[in-house]
């Protein structure tokens, strides 16, 4: 442990709690294999003073897309999943409707053009049940011709990835993250994608940036408002505003949405992102061999994106680091980080140039879809002390 740095980063923590920035916070990050930062810091939620501990559970959204594309990465490392072949070869409910030549990588990198959601309530609630969500998939007709455009999958990509590592491997995407990452490192009560019974008491709880706005008497702001997209626009396709999903919700939270509802501490996210950048393992455990990482990091498109209205440096079921639009993110300025941030400002992400790995996890979400803010502040903090903020 590097108890200096350690030190810097909970004073940040107290700071952002303190600045109200933040309410509930752990941090967790590795370098060449060995931990280095391990603090926390707030409470678990906005009507839940208890305070944060090292094992509590933070619904971490999208941040679950890279604990996902890691699953299917690793069945990739065995020869059982292809990256250049079609979905359809392995799930062949998959391939109709325009859908045949689908390749994994274009699908894991939202290419598919398969991002859109019901937009009645009534019609997105029975997706909550997995068979049904992964229907909804195969039966889906892209909105452009798939390889084309990206855009990205927000939700949809829970069935994509989850469909393609069931029907490839046989496993639920559950079973897989258990057997194939969870075990291996002792991340057991740590790492879930639809909570089990009996964590109830260490689930951090969210607090809204709608919540937020109105505490204040304003109107929450959203990335789409300020872009004053029209209400037909492919942002509200992918994430309805209207969705009727209480991520709080015992529900939603127990559902398998391996886009959106993992429950992780930032220990075990570090330490599976630790694996990756550190050649394929860490502590003696190998989840991937070394040639894998470069793959997994493999950029497949820069281009904007329909939905989140930007340029993305995206790779397989990962973003990337990088400069872009003039500076980078919180994954730093090396394109061959990977990783992924979730709605609120959770990210956990391995950069393996210099052998990074960091996590985080909050309970206050920001207006943000890239991690900008508090965990940007925390991210920056962590690089220029080690000196790989270059």
């Amino acid at each position: 442990m590097n108890e200096e740095l350690n030190e810097k980063v909970r004073g940040l923590l107290l700071d952002q709690i303190a600045r109200g920035t933040q309410l509930g916070t752990q941090v967790c990050a590795y370098l060449g294999g060995e931990k280095i930062v391990d603090t926390w810091a707030g409470q678990m939620g906005p009507n839940d003073p208890r305070p944060v501990g090292p094992d509590t559970l933070f619904s971490s959204f999208s941040t679950t897309k890279g604990v996902a594309a890691t699953a299917l990465h690793i069945l990739a490392d065995r020869g059982i999943i292809e990256y250049e072949q079609p979905v359809a070869r392995y799930w062949e409910e998959f391939g109709q409707k325009g859908k045949a030549r689908v390749t994994v990588a274009q699908a894991m990198s939202h290419h598919a053009g398969l991002h859109a959601m019901p937009m009645d309530p009534a019609a997105a609630a029975p997706l909550l049940e997995w068979e049904n969500g992964l229907r909804y998939i195969a039966e889906g007709e892209p909105a452009w011709e798939p390889g084309t455009e990206t855009g990205y999958h927000a939700i949809t990509f829970s069935w994509i990835a989850g469909g393609i590592i069931q029907h490839a491997d046989g496993r639920h995407i559950q079973q897989v993250l258990e057997e194939e990452i969870v075990r291996p490192l002792g991340l057991e009560g740590e790492m879930y994608i639809g909570i089990p019974e009996g964590v109830e008491e260490r689930l951090a709880t969210l607090q809204t940036a709608q919540e937020q706005a109105a505490e204040q008497g304003q109107r929450a702001q959203t990335r789409a408002a300020m872009f004053q997209l029209p209400p037909d626009h492919d942002f509200f396709k992918a994430m309805p505003p209207n969705l009727g999903w209480n991520f709080n919700d015992m529900r939603v939270r127990r559902a398998c949405l391996p886009a959106a509802n993992g429950h992780f501490t930032a220990r075990a996210l570090a330490k599976m992102y630790a694996a990756l950048a550190n050649g394929g393992a860490v502590d003696g455990v190998r989840l991937v061999s070394k040639e894998r990482i470069g793959l997994m990091s493999a950029i497949q498109t820069e281009a904007p994106d329909r939905v989140l209205v930007m340029p993305m440096v995206k790779s397989i079921g990962f973003f990337n680091g990088g400069v872009l639009m003039g500076q980078h993110g919180a994954m730093g300025p090396r394109k061959t980080a990977f990783g992924h941030p979730g709605a609120g400002g959770s990210i956990a992400f391995a950069d393996p140039e210099v052998g990074l790995a960091v996590a985080v996890t909050i309970n206050k979400m920001q207006t943000t879809l890239q991690a900008e803010g508090p965990t940007f502040e925390i991210c920056e903090l962590i690089r220029t002390e080690l000196g790989l903020n270059r």
